[in-house]
């Protein structure tokens, strides 16, 4: 390391920070700083101004730049050190600085653009007020929260939830009908496996639909029947099944919305077959050009089985979802829960229950959720210019969109030759049961840097003019 890589910046001439419309300086400082480093400007070893000094600096509060740092050390791009100043960390280097990418693993390619989608952007997790929180509930739970609990999940949060739902998603719900599960894949898992105990048999599914979802239907020894979607969602008329999973806020991965007229028929076969809905909706904090729409479980709290996660909004790794069950069927449900695991880790209930409580998941939802906005706008713009022949839905909302490939295109190649340029994406036919399989890519944008989503956009349509006509 070179001399002057390791001495302290005396001057903020390397700061930019120019704040966007809404967006605080807290966001903007993180900004600058992060996209410094990134483009090369901050090389790995820089040590930085101490908290005081970067506050004065950049015209904010001490306790401002101090949350700066922290939010950057926990995203990997600042080293702190006790008593010294913070420094740039290793690795970090932009990636037009870098090296050409090398292997992962010998003969597979090094990702440059990680598009997978429905993934959210985790270091953007909020981790002063998440450790905030559980160090809040490991000094004031009862020393009875250290023991097996209960199958439903803490009360506190189930109290909290129920209010935090009924607030933002119209959702209906006593804190005895919801049992706090492990992520989104545990919630359905212990719903098919509740509904196949009272003698379901057949499950439908929207098509195109989650793949890993097709499944657990089959690997339960349940039947798998796909249903067709068109503009206002799943197609009702002859569906024929004992319980129907569904995306309805924001389809995987068409992106289509349940229309209102498809929403009543839907409760209204569910009343007159006697079946049930179960309601995914895995994403619905992020709507962007309009307002939310109501969940369906809010229209028919005894037809429709909620389920909501921490997955997108915090992070997945927390493993912290929540269903909302029919009263008649939540003591079968919290025995399920039982069998599969006893219960969900009581500290991480109780830090997130507190994380609602004080406003502090709200505050993260809003400004991720602006985060996410600015890069679905970059990548509609980057579509527009590079691809402008192919049709892009579900963009409204979420953290991914549909690129619709023309009819008869081997959309699974696409993505294998996406692949082996660094650009990770899926493809749309393999989530269909229906003949012919349509076409298409599905893109994520939730963890792919603004800076790098016009690259990654330009990267695929090299790859898709290097492909054989359809």
């Amino acid at each position: 390391m070179n001399r002057a890589s390791n001495t302290a910046l005396d001057e903020a001439s390397w700061l930019r920070m120019e704040q966007a419309p809404g967006e605080t300086l807290r966001a903007a400082l993180e900004r600058a700083l992060r996209e410094a480093i990134r483009e090369g400007s901050l090389r790995e070893g820089v040590r930085l101004p101490s908290s005081r000094r970067l506050a004065a600096q950049a015209g904010v509060s001490r306790g401002v730049a101090s949350d700066v740092y922290a939010q950057l050390e926990a995203q990997g791009f600042v080293a702190m050190r006790p008593r010294r100043a913070p420094v740039v960390a290793r690795g970090m280097a932009s990636p037009r600085a870098a090296p050409a990418p090398r292997a992962d693993t010998p003969g597979r390619p090094a990702v440059r653009f990680d598009c997978t989608p429905t993934t959210p952007d985790v270091t953007l997790f909020p981790t002063r007020p998440w450790l905030a929180a559980v160090q809040h509930a490991a000094r004031t739970m009862p020393v009875r929260a250290l023991d097996y609990g209960d199958a439903r999940g803490e009360g506190a949060l189930r109290e909290t939830l129920a209010d935090h739902l009924g607030r933002t998603r119209g959702v209906i719900a006593d804190p005895e009908q919801i049992v706090v599960v492990q992520g989104t894949a545990q919630g359905v898992d212990l719903v098919l496996r509740a509904l196949r105990a009272r003698g379901a048999r057949r499950i439908a599914v929207e098509d195109p639909s989650l793949e890993r979802q097709h499944e657990r239907i089959t690997a339960l020894g349940l039947e798998l029947a796909g249903r067709p979607l068109d503009a206002e969602g799943l197609v009702v008329d002859g569906l024929d099944a004992d319980a129907v999973l569904v995306t309805p806020a924001h389809q995987y991965p068409t992106g289509v919305v349940l229309g209102g007229a498809r929403r009543r028929a839907l409760l209204a076969w569910a009343r007159e077959r006697d079946g049930l809905v179960l309601e995914d909706d895995y994403d619905a904090e992020f709507r962007y050009d309009r307002e939310p729409v109501r969940a369906l479980q809010g229209l028919d709290p005894e037809r429709v089985i909620y389920l909501g996660t921490a997955s997108k909004t915090l992070a997945p790794a927390l493993r912290l979802g929540w269903l909302v069950v029919p009263r008649a069927l939540a003591d079968d449900a919290a025995r399920v829960k039982l069998l599969l695991d006893v219960c969900s880790p009581a500290l991480d209930q109780l830090a997130l229950a507190r994380l609602i409580a004080t406003g502090e998941h709200d505050r993260h939802v809003r400004r991720v959720r602006a985060v996410y906005r600015a890069r679905r706008d970059r990548l509609s713009a980057a579509l527009a210019a590079h691809l402008p022949g192919l049709a892009v839905e579900g963009v409204t909302a979420g953290l991914h969109a549909l690129l619709r490939l023309p009819p008869g295109s081997d959309d699974r190649a696409v993505a294998a030759a996406a692949r082996r340029a660094g650009l990770v994406l899926e493809s749309l036919s393999p989530m269909a049961l229906s003949h012919p399989r349509p076409a298409g890519l599905v893109l994520g944008y939730g963890r792919v840097h603004e800076s790098a989503i016009e690259p990654a956009v330009a990267a695929l349509a090299g790859v898709l003019r290097g492909m054989p006509t359809p």
